[in-house]
C-alpha cells in the first residue's frame, strides 16, 4: 500500500505543477504589475499545494480499501486459519486431559480432526464418545464409524462395515447409517440392501452431489443386474468396443482375462473393479460387473465414487483393480484372480487391466 501512496503522492504533485507552472511564468515575465498580482500567485500556489493534500483525503474517506487491515497476513490467510485450529486442537486436548468425561468435548474435536482429514485421531476421539454415551448412542456409533471407514485401509471390509451393518436394524432413519450401510451392503454384493437403503434416502434433503451419486450408482447396479442376464440370452459375454468420447475426468477401463486362468472360473463369478489411492485406503470408486462379461469396457466416473466430495476426477494418481471373485465377496479371498495398474491424469485416459494374478 505504501507503493501506492507515493505513485498517487507523485501524479497529484504533477497535477499541482501543471496549475502552479502557468502562473509562475506570468508573474516572472511581468503579471506582477497589473492588478492584485498577489491575490493571483498566492492563490494558485495554495490551489497546488492543497491538490494533493485533498487528493488522499477524499480517497481515504471514499475508496472501498480496508484501511484497518494489515498488508502482510491476508495473503496468508488460510495458513493463519489452519494455525488457528491447530492452536484451539491443542488447546481442547490439554483440557480433555484434565476433563475426560466431557463429551461435547470428544465430540468437538472429532469433528475438528475430521475437518482436518486427521481421520485415525477423529475414530479415537469418537471411540471416546462411544465409551461414554453407552451402546444406544447409535448417532455417536454412526460418527465413529464414519471415522473409522475413512481411516482403515480395509475401507467397509473392516470394522466399518460390521458396525454400520449392525446399525442399520438398530438406526433404520438415521441418513448416516443409511448411506455407509449401503456402502457396507455393496461391498459385500448384497445389492439388493444397498438398493433398499439409498432408495429411503432419495426422499430426504441431502446435498446435490449425494443425491447424484446415489441416483446414478442406484442406475448402475440396475445395468448390472441385467447384464448377466442379456449375456446368457445371447450366449456370449463379449461387447462391442466403446467407441463414443472418453468424458473429462473419467477413466475408460478395458478389462481382459489370461487365456492360462480362464480354466480356473466354474459359471459365473463377480467381477469388482476399484479404484484406490496408491498409499492405501478405502476404495474411492467401485463398480461390479460379471465374468460373463470379459472382455469388458466401462467408464471410471465420479457416478461410482465411493464417498461423498471425494471424486477420481480429483485424483492425480490412482491405483485402478480387477477382481474375479471366487467365493462371491469383495474381500480379497486366497484363489481370486485379479490384474491391477498404477494410472496417472498425464497419461491417457484409455488404460487397459489384465486379470493374469492370483492371489496366493
Amino acid at each position: 500500500m505504501t507503493t501506492f501512496f507515493i505513485i498517487a503522492l507523485v501524479i497529484a504533485l504533477a497535477g499541482s505543477a501543471i496549475v502552479l507552472a502557468p502562473l509562475l511564468k506570468h508573474f516572472f515575465k511581468g503579471g506582477h504589475k497589473e492588478s492584485r498580482p498577489g491575490l493571483t500567485l498566492s492563490t494558485g500556489i495554495l490551489v497546488a499545494l492543497l491538490l494533493p493534500l485533498a487528493s488522499l483525503f477524499l480517497y481515504s474517506r471514499w475508496s472501498t480499501w480496508d484501511w484497518a487491515a494489515l498488508p502482510g497476513p491476508q495473503s496468508t490467510a488460510t495458513a493463519d486459519e489452519t494455525h488457528s485450529m491447530e492452536d484451539a486442537i491443542a488447546s481442547l486436548e490439554q483440557r480433555l486431559a484434565q476433563q475426560p468425561d466431557d463429551i461435547q468435548g470428544w465430540q468437538m474435536l472429532g469433528r475438528s480432526y475430521m475437518n482436518l482429514r486427521r481421520f485415525a485421531d477423529a475414530a479415537r476421539a469418537f471411540r471416546r464418545v462411544v465409551d461414554l454415551s453407552g451402546p444406544d448412542a447409535t448417532a455417536a456409533q454412526a460418527d465413529y464409524g464414519e471415522a473409522l471407514f475413512l481411516s482403515d485401509a480395509r475401507g467397509m471390509q473392516g470394522d466399518a462395515g460390521e458396525l454400520f451393518r449392525d446399525l442399520v436394524d438398530r438406526a433404520p432413519d438415521n441418513p448416516k447409517v443409511m448411506w455407509y450401510g449401503g456402502l457396507a451392503a455393496f461391498e459385500i454384493g448384497d445389492d439388493a440392501e444397498g438398493r433398499r437403503l439409498w432408495s429411503q434416502l432419495r426422499g430426504m434433503d441431502l446435498p446435490p452431489e449425494m443425491q447424484q451419486i446415489i441416483e446414478e450408482r442406484l442406475g448402475a447396479t440396475d445395468a448390472a443386474t441385467a447384464s448377466p442376464a442379456m449375456a446368457s440370452t445371447t450366449g456370449s459375454g463379449a461387447q462391442k468396443p466403446n467407441a463414443k468420447p472418453v468424458a473429462a475426468g473419467d477413466i475408460r477401463v478395458s478389462i481382459e482375462l489370461d487365456p492360462a486362468l480362464r480354466d480356473r472360473i466354474v459359471g459365473t463369478v463377480p467381477l469388482f473393479i476399484f479404484a484406490r489411492r496408491p498409499a492405501g485406503g478405502p476404495p474411492l470408486a467401485a463398480v461390479r460387473r460379471s465374468s460373463s462379461e470379459i472382455p469388458l469396457s466401462i467408464d471410471l466416473s465420479d457416478a461410482n465414487a465411493m464417498m461423498q466430495g471425494i471424486k477420481i476426477s480429483d485424483q492425480e494418481q490412482l491405483t485402478l483393480i480387477a477382481r474375479l471373485s471366487m467365493s462371491g465377496s469383495p474381500r480379497e479371498r486366497p484363489g481370486d484372480l485379479f490384474g491391477k495398474i498404477e494410472y496417472s491424469r498425464d497419461s491417457e485416459p484409455k488404460v487397459t487391466i489384465r486379470i493374469d494374478q492370483v492371489v496366493p
